[in-house]
């Protein structure tokens, strides 16, 4: 199975977060906490802004948006883009909902995925960069080598870090789930193969 990296496009708009809730996000390290966080928070729907990439100035007028916007290293997508996800395979409970001040009648998601999946070998994937900590922090997959897949893989997940409780930063993507992001034309994002 072909598993890719999906990033939003280079230069496109960024979202941002009010301070105390970005302080609590900063802090959590794998979706879960990311939830647990934002349930404590009482942030049914996170209100959000848009910036450009550099974060100097807010957006105020209404934007075109793509189908991806990223804050930190959590994705954000539209409906439609929700829509299809779920079409695949991911439950609704992995997308909490966000507005953007912006524009504030469009519909968006933070993908908080519910699980995450052992599925890199750490020591036969390569890394852009390692932490070194105890145990050490690979980051930035350049090669991904996985362990025997699991049944049942969501069409856009996250990988468990071995020896920690974070995620990596990467968000992968199914194959099939591309394919679809590309034949319904959703806009802002760009692909990375990863394993083959």
């Amino acid at each position: 199975m072909k598993i890719w990296e999906m990033n939003p496009e280079e230069g496109s708009l960024v979202g941002t977060m009010p301070d105390e809730l970005l302080k609590t996000l900063v802090r959590c390290g794998s979706p879960a906490e990311e939830r647990k966080a934002l349930h404590a928070a009482g942030a049914s729907v996170v209100h959000m802004q848009l910036a450009k990439p550099s974060a100097a100035t807010v957006e105020n007028t209404r934007q075109s948006l793509p189908d991806l916007v990223i804050w930190s290293s959590i994705r954000i997508f539209s409906r439609r883009a929700v829509s299809a996800a779920i079409e695949y395979g991911c439950e609704s409970e992995e997308f909490w909902p966000c507005r953007f001040q912006s524009n504030p009648e469009e519909e968006f998601f933070l993908h908080l995925p519910v699980k995450v999946f052992d599925i890199v070998d750490v020591d036969k994937s390569t890394f852009k960069h390692i932490l070194p900590l105890n145990p050490p922090i690979p980051m930035f997959i350049e090669k991904l080598v996985t362990k025997p897949l699991p049944e049942h893989l969501t069409p856009i997940f996250r990988a468990e870090r071995p020896g920690t409780v974070q995620v990596f930063s990467e968000l992968f993507v199914r194959d099939d789930f591309k394919l679809a992001w590309n034949r319904n034309a959703f806009a802002g994002a760009v692909f990375r193969l990863l394993s083959t």
